[in-house]
């Protein structure tokens, strides 16, 4: 019972937040035009908004292909398209959680009954772990694999190991090259496999590998292709990757970690203290965050493939303290210590899972709109840019007879504008710039709020809170356009 904690913690965070955001958008786009256009590519998103660089679709195919029978069940039921949104996501969610069952088993069996428990009480006290694994990422399904890999070379199985890393490597991450070649490096050095046995593996597996992602993904892309190879040159070799945003060398050391593992980050030094095993995990894992961290642009879902190995270094400390609880007072109150560290885990877990609930306006806005406008009426939205990297999909456009369009670069207040029934648009407040040009043409139906910042005031309790602004408007033209003020908007 203890292994379907994660996957109920998983769906609460699915529950919580079922909106996804722009860097999910081509995973997400490709599943839902797999199940609903099939193979008549010329209706598929990727083809309008191809992205600054391809990703593969096979792990939209092979998702896809999990969920397709639950959906055609879902419409059976009358169910709106929405809910494939969700169907797709459990089951990538499924995906992931069996791989990590499969990581787990081979902590309990290494490591003992003892580490294995804290290993899943600490996974799930934490927060980001487990809500990227219902997220449609190249780096959720670079995840599962990189879980398998890593199980492998635990368990000395060197050419499933092999395996597997070179199908993470060429189709979906291939910057995991650093995390599992170091690995390879060192069964090297200790003789665990030869340099021959390595070829013999790695050349099949490699070559098997790209000639899977190329034929599949030179068909849906209608060119020549190897994605990853392009994403590798784009953000290695031209490094472009910097134009998203880049950040300090030691970002991920005092910002990313910190954040993925809470109050257990200070348990780590001590499993690695504990135990050589966990030395060996942790040897890899920390010198891949070195070396990526040359690399300006970072974001911490990019090294979540170490986290499963931080927990069983803290993991593997909690067991200790807790085996030796009745040696002493000292160590009952250490005992106390772990254990409560695991509700103060639970309890920042919930506040960011709060604020992450608040990033998502643009799918609040959409379902809004569904709720006001009966489905027999004539809709013509448009959705601005910051709506559409905040929650809006494909999967969201529930009505055939409604027209969703998303194109960019569309001047305010001009006539392409003014064809549209309702708008979509960012905005801070009702006498924003974006809202004036429709002070006289449209009526706002809806603002949606979303998340501002965190605030401290000593003078209320909590004096630590969130804050909420306004994100989006959902404007709607008038039938009979009657003169007013250009404060038509003003509060």
């Amino acid at each position: 019972m203890l292994g379907l904690l994660p996957a109920l913690v998983a769906g609460i965070y699915l529950y919580a937040c079922p909106y996804t955001k722009v860097e999910e958008s081509f995973n997400l786009q490709a599943m839902h035009d797999l199940l609903f256009h099939h193979l008549n590519i010329n209706k598929y998103d990727h083809l309008e908004f191809p992205g600054v660089v391809p990703r593969t679709f096979i792990g939209p195919v092979l998702i896809s292909s999990l969920a397709h029978p639950f959906i055609a069940l879902s419409q059976l039921l009358g169910c709106d398209k929405f809910v494939a949104q969700i169907i797709v996501r459990v089951c990538l969610a499924s995906v992931v959680l069996i791989c990590f069952h499969q990581f787990a088993s081979t902590v309990r069996n290494v490591f003992g009954k003892g580490v294995y428990h804290w290993f899943i009480f600490i996974t799930c006290s934490h927060f980001h772990f487990l809500f990227y694994s219902t997220r449609p990422l190249p780096n959720t399904f670079a995840l599962a694999i990189v879980l398998l890999a890593v199980r492998y070379w635990i368990l000395q199985d060197s050419v499933r190991f092999i395996r597997y890393s070179a199908a993470v490597i060429i189709i979906f991450r291939s910057e995991l090259c650093i995390l599992l070649g170091i690995m390879l490096l060192m069964d090297l050095a200790s003789r665990r496999v030869t340099v021959l046995r390595v070829l013999q593996t790695a050349i099949p597996a490699g070559l098997f590998a790209l000639a899977l992602t190329s034929v599949i993904d030179t068909y849906f892309w209608r060119r020549p292709l190897w994605p990853e190879g392009e994403v590798l040159w784009y953000n290695i070799v031209l490094n472009k990757s910097s134009n998203w945003g880049t950040m300090p060398f030691a970002w991920y050391f005092y910002s990313a970690i910190p954040r993925a593992m809470l109050s257990s980050v200070v348990l780590v030094p001590i499993g690695a203290a504990l135990d050589r095993r966990v030395r060996t995990l942790l040897l890899p894992s920390m010198l891949f965050v070195l070396v990526y961290s040359l690399l300006p642009h970072k974001e911490l879902r990019f090294i979540v493939y170490v986290v499963p190995v931080l927990n069983l270094a803290a993991a593997r400390a909690c067991s200790a303290i807790y085996e030796k609880r009745s040696v002493s007072v000292k160590h009952l109150l250490a005992c106390l210590v772990v254990l409560g560290h695991l509700i103060l885990n639970t309890m920042l877990s919930s506040d960011l899972l709060y604020v992450s609930s608040m990033n998502y306006p643009g799918g609040e806005a959409m379902e809004k709109l569904h709720q006001l406008e009966p489905k027999t009426e004539h809709v013509n939205v448009h959705v601005d840019v910051y709506t559409a990297q905040t929650g809006v999909s494909r999967f969201s456009q529930l009505h055939d007879n409604w027209i969703y369009n998303k194109t960019e670069g569309l001047q305010a207040g001009s006539w392409q504008m003014q064809q549209f029934t309702h708008l979509l648009i960012a905005a801070s407040n009702r006498n924003s710039e974006q809202l004036l040009p429709y002070a006289t043409t449209h009526s706002v139906q809806a603002i949606i709020s979303g998340y501002k910042g965190i605030r401290i005031d000593r003078h209320r309790f909590p004096f630590i809170f969130i804050e909420a602004e306004s994100k989006i408007f959902l404007l709607k033209k008038e039938t009979v356009v009657s003169v007013v003020t250009s404060n038509a908007y003003s509060s």
